[in-house]
């Protein structure tokens, strides 16, 4: 459901039906009114797919959360989960373990291990179900992270989740509420995942990586063009934007 209404509202979607709403006024010998419609899907279609509206739109969500610095956290004697949400796999038995991540999911991986070394008494949590896979995500990631040095002592499995929601609600029932986690994902997806695992009663640590926005933003000409990866960065940052409006109005 949450994805047909995503495609319905897609910018380039509604500038198509600008563009045919100003075809039909131009047949029907309303000029001023066709005008207008080619205008607003041009303007719609450049905003969308030219790279500054996604590219401050994603800063502002990715500023949310500075980088975790392990040094900066409280210890204690009950040890901190690191979740690794998951965002894509494909087993095949013939590549190694770190292979069979896609590079969204890997990044986050790679994030909780660094992150693991440095923090006393942690453990790296693979989550996410089975997706069209013969195992689950969550033990991708857990071989993963053994791959990378993790103790198979330290590594942990979430599964049956298959979306952030469930992530933390699968959390909160496996660590109980009140519990700290820390908390793996792209730095664009952070503000949501930690609206949804606070939520659940958790005391999630952000833990962003996989930036899309590594510099401060500088105008080129190239930035005035449209784009294929532009188009891409506006996909994610919809997504981000009303995933967390779904969460508000459906979810919480």
């Amino acid at each position: 459901m949450k994805d047909l209404f995503m495609y319905f509202i897609h910018p380039v979607f509604i500038s198509i039906l600008l563009l045919l709403l100003g075809v039909f006024f131009r047949f029907n010998r309303k000029k001023k009114n066709a005008w207008l419609s080619f205008s607003l899907a041009a303007v719609l279609f450049f905003s969308v797919s030219t790279s500054f509206l996604p590219n401050y739109l994603i800063r502002q969500l990715e500023i949310t959360y500075p980088v975790c610095e392990p040094g900066q956290l409280t210890l204690s004697d009950e040890p901190i989960p690191i979740i690794v949400l998951g965002a894509g796999y494909g087993h095949n038995e013939a590549l190694p373990p770190l292979n069979r991540l896609n590079t969204t999911t890997l990044g986050r991986l790679v994030e909780a291990v660094r992150i693991y070394q440095q923090l006393p008494n942690a453990k790296v949590a693979g989550s996410a179900g089975l997706i069209y896979q013969k195992i689950s995500q969550a033990q991708a990631i857990a071989e993963g992270a053994l791959a990378l040095g993790v103790s198979p002592s330290d590594t942990l499995q979430i599964r049956g989740a298959l979306n952030t929601w469930e992530e933390a609600g699968k959390c909160a029932a496996r660590f109980g509420k009140g519990s700290r986690v820390v908390i793996a994902t792209d730095a664009i997806h952070m503000p949501r995942a930690m609206m949804l695992f606070e939520a659940k009663g958790l005391q999630p640590i952000a833990a962003p990586t996989n930036h899309l926005i590594k510099t401060e933003i500088s105008l080129t000409l190239f930035d005035f063009l449209p784009s294929t990866a532009s188009l891409r960065k506006t996909e994610l940052v919809m997504h981000e934007y009303l995933g967390m409006l779904w969460a508000k109005w459906v979810l919480l």
